[in-house]
């Protein structure tokens, strides 16, 4: 349920591995976005409305915003197989509130996607609900390994992960977009200045995971640090706008 960059991405990593399950029905009430995702990925099938097609349903993923999950379920509800799975890619909403809506019984799995699970990279941590037996644990697992990590996490965790993992790469993207820029200002083609910037950040974070080094030892061993004096700035917009988004994914 819900047709957008979510449910793109996942799809876009399970494609990638020739991992897509054999039926795929995919619901939203935009029909522009659902034409472009069929058009994407033509074995799916898009529709704009919930009905009892979907009572056969291995798995239920609600890839939508927070504020909407809680009417959708209540509206699905009379749909919804006995043997369904649910699978909330959302933040905030609880497995006991997903429980209260759908049923105590049910199998609820919450997971908060990574969009590097594009390219089979991602960091997508995972709960699964008390109901939730092995056989649909192992399977859901089989399927999604696919896209990357899947850390299985306790549930009041995955609002932190949402502000750190979910949206972290665009703490990062637009930094490094500007310096393949500015590289490209210097001189350096649009190729080389690519092939340069990428790397360098790839390595820079294998650095922190893999020398052992503190994350002060890191920042040593290079001398010469251009942006020395707004890096406690930076810090403090870091500190500000992330703290007050997790506190607002947590009240």
């Amino acid at each position: 349920m819900g047709a957008g960059r979510v449910t793109r991405i996942l799809l876009e990593g399970l494609a990638r591995k020739n991992c897509l399950p054999e039926r795929i029905m995919v619901t939203d009430t935009n029909p522009d976005v659902l034409k472009n995702l069929a058009e994407k990925f033509p074995s799916i099938e898009p529709t704009n409305q919930v009905d009892e097609s979907m009572s056969n349903a291995d798995f239920l993923f609600i890839s939508l915003h927070p504020p909407v999950v809680g009417e959708m379920l209540h509206n699905i509800v009379p749909f919804l197989g006995e043997k369904t799975t649910i699978v909330s890619l959302a933040p905030k909403i609880k497995i006991a509130t997903i429980n209260q809506l759908t049923g105590a019984s049910r199998s609820v799995i919450r997971m908060i996607p990574n969009a590097a699970s594009y390219v089979n990279e991602g960091y997508n941590p995972v709960v699964f609900g008390s109901s939730c037996p092995e056989n649909i644990r192992k399977k859901f697992t089989e399927l999604m390994v696919a896209l990357g990590q899947m850390p299985e996490v306790p549930e009041e965790m995955l609002e932190a992960y949402t502000v750190i993992t979910a949206m972290g790469p665009t703490y990062l993207w637009f930094q490094l977009a500007e310096l393949i820029h500015l590289a490209q200002t210097f001189g350096l083609t649009q190729k080389d200045a690519t092939d340069a910037v990428l790397p360098m950040a790839e390595g820079a974070a294998k650095i922190m995971k893999k020398s052992d080094l503190t994350p002060e030892a890191v920042m040593d061993l290079v001398p010469v640090k251009p942006l020395a004096d707004k890096e406690e700035a930076i810090r403090e917009m870091y500190n500000g706008s992330l703290t007050g988004l997790y506190e607002k994914l947590t009240s």
